[in-house]
């Protein structure tokens, strides 16, 4: 995977919310003025993903100068889609 590395500051619309993006690799997420998380970013083609130092993770994508984040998907949103039973109600298994 080849990283890469980007620089600037992305602010909500009414300006409460900010997240800079350091060309080392590093963040820093402020509300309203107040550092909330800082942690490293990786980033391949448009694709962004930002590990919180406390553990969390954000995923997003930089494109046309545009940020747009959001959570990790979690596991049941990427696996296949469920099947229903093959077996329907209650019967006995021997």
């Amino acid at each position: 995977m080849t990283n890469r590395r980007v620089s600037g500051i992305w602010a909500s619309g009414d300006g409460r919310n900010a997240l800079e993006l350091f060309m080392d690799g590093r963040f820093e997420e402020c509300w309203e003025g107040e550092l909330t998380f800082a942690g490293h970013y990786e980033m391949e083609g448009e694709s962004l993903r930002l590990y919180e130092d406390g553990g969390g993770q954000l995923v997003g994508r930089l494109t046309e100068g545009r940020l747009s984040l959001g959570p990790v998907p979690s596991r049941r949103e990427t696996v296949r889609p469920r099947r229903s039973p093959s077996i329907e109600g209650q019967r006995p298994l021997y």
